[in-house]
């Protein structure tokens, strides 16, 4: 719910200038028209970051989430801002746009806010077999570190799509003269969308005693972050892509999956109540190795000593 209300918070500037446009672009209102070009494209661009940061909201980690929406908000309302200040003082004072955009982050940074349940309560989900046991005294020993490379190819294709539309649409709107705001706008968004399609479709998944991450084998970025001490349960399952929402990277309501077209992968049973699951194609021998590892890693630092 605080999510949602994040994003509607960095939206309303685009519905509350599409409300007093029409009164500020009338003649002699004395309301420079670039100024309005400006406001509208700045709260139409936060609207429509708001609207990506919410459709990924299931892949990206939940802090990228709520920085995205808190910038969304920052220019949504800055662009807003420069609509009114612009229509009562003409010479536009930047140092009150500015503040408005910060106060405006700032309170959709505290309006996201963190999620957060009993732990005892999220084990309850996890089944008897998956759940991870605490490792202490002479059991601990240093967690090999294994990875596993997986690809997929619906993603490749996805992402190069959306660069090309993306990049026809920019010059689309070069052409019929928008502006080139504009134009950079719907570039970098497309940039945006396109690149973390790709950066997905070839990917190194790595356990080690520090948890699971999964890093692109694309561009030099780490896309997914699960810490050991977020880590309930693990478990190898059959990945069967119609249960788990098709092919590719599918965010659902409540778990993630990478399915490339189903098999042995491993299921992540996290703190924040959410499931990640991964196919491991190089077979169920490997996938079992990794699941493994990384219950030995979450053991140990279940098993260390409060304040350790």
């Amino acid at each position: 719910m605080r999510r949602v209300l994040a994003g509607l918070w960095a939206m309303l500037p685009l519905a509350l200038l599409l409300l007093t446009l029409p009164r500020a672009a009338r003649p002699g209102s004395g309301v420079d028209g670039s100024l309005l070009q400006t406001a509208l494209t700045a709260t139409v661009l936060a609207a429509l970051a708001a609207a990506g940061v919410a459709l990924l909201s299931r892949v990206v980690p939940a802090g990228w989430g709520r920085w995205g929406l808190a910038a969304s908000a920052a220019v949504g309302w800055g662009g807003y801002a420069v609509a009114l200040v612009g229509a009562a003082a003409p010479g536009l004072r930047w140092t009150a746009v500015a503040v408005v955009a910060l106060l405006a982050g700032w309170a959709g940074h505290r309006l996201h806010g963190r999620r957060s349940r009993p732990r005892a309560q999220l084990l309850e989900r996890v089944p008897e077999r998956a759940r991870v046991p605490a490792v202490r005294g002479r059991a601990v020993a240093p967690v090999e570190e294994w990875a596993t490379d997986v690809s997929s190819g619906t993603l490749r294709a996805q992402g190069l799509g959306l660069l090309g539309v993306f990049v026809v649409t920019a010059a689309v709107v070069l052409l019929m003269g928008e502006g080139v705001v504009l134009a950079l706008g719907v570039l970098v968004f497309g940039l945006v969308a396109g690149g973390l399609a790709l950066a997905w479709s070839r990917v190194r998944v790595v356990v080690d005693a520090d948890g699971l991450l999964i890093g692109s084998r694309v561009l030099p970025v780490r896309l997914l972050r699960v810490p050991a001490e977020d880590v309930l349960g693990v478990e190898v399952k059959d990945l069967d892509p119609m249960a788990w929402g098709g092919i590719g990277l599918r965010p659902l309501p409540d778990r993630t999956s990478y399915v490339v077209d189903g098999g042995p992968g491993l299921v992540v049973w996290r703190a924040d109540g959410r499931r990640l699951a991964v196919q491991v194609t190089e077979g169920d021998g490997a996938a079992r190795a990794g699941a493994r590892a990384l219950s030995r890693a979450a053991g140990q630092r279940l098993g260390e000593p409060t304040g350790a």
